[in-house]
């Protein structure tokens, strides 16, 4: 890990699914949209290239039966670039075809299988963390770490209660890359967002316990 101040995330600590912009496609889900929102503010075209490439490798990921279809990559490319409005500065391997929201198609993600090590983690973050294992040290892998930590103390929070440790996040992304990425949440400046008190995100108010 480099000891550069790690860039904050886009998602704000006191924010909520209600009072945060639309999702361009909600099939992806919103940690795919902040990842595309955070790639169109990276400076140098080469990083911003790899990292585009790796949000691509996720969104796959998320349904890879369709990997053998005919033009799905392409699709998938086209998907990105209308997520980013279309002003994600980088070398597309296709040709992308400008369209409206309404006349883009929804795609068909059949319903994933296998199981899934920490629900309330979830298949998209899991599947984050496995492109998180395999990209090499240095800032882009820095920034993602960052953006995963703060959706997995959120995530966290939101399944067992206010009091999320940024250790407890750390320990779970060195447990999930095998030890290949081990975060430092706890030096000054490189803690994940603040949670604050919220008396409704308990698992007893939720009927849990």
């Amino acid at each position: 890990m480099t000891p550069e101040m790690l860039t904050p995330s886009p998602l704000s600590c006191n924010s909520y699914n209600s009072t945060e912009a639309p999702m361009k496609l909600a099939e992806y889900g919103r940690l795919v949209q902040d990842m595309v929102d955070y790639a169109k503010g990276i400076a140098d075209k080469a990083e911003r290239q790899r990292y585009a490439e790796a949000i691509v490798s996720i969104m796959l990921g998320l349904n890879p039966k369709m990997k053998d279809v005919p033009d799905y990559r392409h699709k998938v490319w086209d998907h990105l670039a209308f997520i980013a409005d279309y002003e994600l500065d980088i070398d597309y391997p296709y040709e992308i075809t400008r369209r409206s929201a309404e006349h883009v198609p929804p795609s068909k993600l059949s319903y994933p299988k296998g199981p899934i090590r920490f629900r309330h983690y979830g298949r998209l973050l899991e599947q984050s963390l496995a492109e998180l294992k395999e990209m090499p040290e240095g800032p882009e892998r820095d920034r993602l770490t960052r953006l995963i930590g703060n959706r997995m103390k959120r995530n966290l929070a939101d399944w067992k209660g206010d009091g999320i440790q940024d250790s407890k996040v750390a320990h779970d992304i060195a447990y999930y890359t095998e030890g290949r990425v081990e975060p430092d949440f706890l030096s000054p400046g490189k803690e994940l967002m603040h949670i604050g008190e919220n008396r409704f995100r308990t698992r007893k108010n939720k009927g849990l316990i």
